[in-house]
């Protein structure tokens, strides 16, 4: 069984038209979700995660489950991070959000989380966050806060993590050990589907791409059928779709 599955969903928001989209995205898969600004990533995401109200037709299924009513079930094994680091609570410590986070999680879940707190502590030394700092959400950076935002999401051990330009306000350091930590995920077969505008992290990281122009899905293919690499491939699926929608 696929961990997402969408079939002819197509979603207009003002004058931008979005789909048809089918996709399958499978069980380990990670997957580079690469597009020029304003090509449809965001409006992808927030549709599949049933966060879009401009849904036109179409299904999305999650675990098996219709995802566009977000059912707490399949939702509760799903962790987002959103394209600002500031969509935190931001008059909560770190700790303090991650505190809610869990309870939130374990509501939907109806069980309590193992291993919580390790993790926090791995993760926290891995990105170099400040843990113990008193200075809520809302007076911390913008990289640090993103640091705050990436370790909540991974906190409750998801089975699918949806990352929308996931390194915003990250240093060249913090970026680094992120791409680590994405690594990691990948080697324990977590799914990911990650938004991002580097082609290099898509080589070192992503087991597949999907590329989006204007709204269309222009490329979608596994990172060892892309014989010339993926910036080829990007380029040649970026210009094919511009010359057809010229030539209309």
């Amino acid at each position: 069984m696929n961990i997402l599955d969408i079939a002819g969903l197509r979603v207009r928001v003002g004058s931008f038209n979005l789909g048809p989209i089918d996709l399958g995205i499978h069980r380990g898969d990670f997957v580079s979700l690469i597009g020029p600004n304003g090509s449809g990533k965001s409006t992808l995401i927030t549709a599949l995660l049933g966060l879009n109200r401009h849904v036109v037709s179409g299904t999305v299924r999650l675990f098996g489950e219709s995802a566009l009513s977000r059912p707490r079930a399949p939702f509760s094994r799903v962790a987002y991070v959103t394209d600002s680091p500031r969509d935190v609570l931001g008059e909560f410590t770190a700790e303090e959000y991650w505190d809610y986070c869990r309870l939130a999680f374990e509501s939907a879940r109806g069980t309590s989380i193992d291993g919580w707190d390790e993790r926090a502590d791995t993760y926290a030394q891995m990105l170099d966050f400040p843990l113990g700092t008193r200075r809520p959400l809302s007076a911390l950076s913008l990289g640090t806060a993103r640091k705050a935002q990436i370790i909540a999401a991974l906190l409750p051990a998801p089975e699918f993590v949806v990352l929308d330009e996931p390194f915003i306000g990250l240093d060249f350091l913090a970026s680094r050990s992120f791409e680590a930590l994405l690594l990691g995920l990948r080697e324990r077969r977590v799914t990911v589907l990650a938004s991002s505008h580097d082609l290099d992290l898509a080589t070192r990281v992503a087991s597949r791409v999907m590329v989006l122009r204007s709204g269309r899905m222009v490329l979608d293919a596994s990172m060892p059928s892309l014989r010339g690499g993926v910036e080829a491939a990007v380029t040649s699926a970026l210009s094919g779709a511009r010359t057809r929608r010229s030539e209309r």
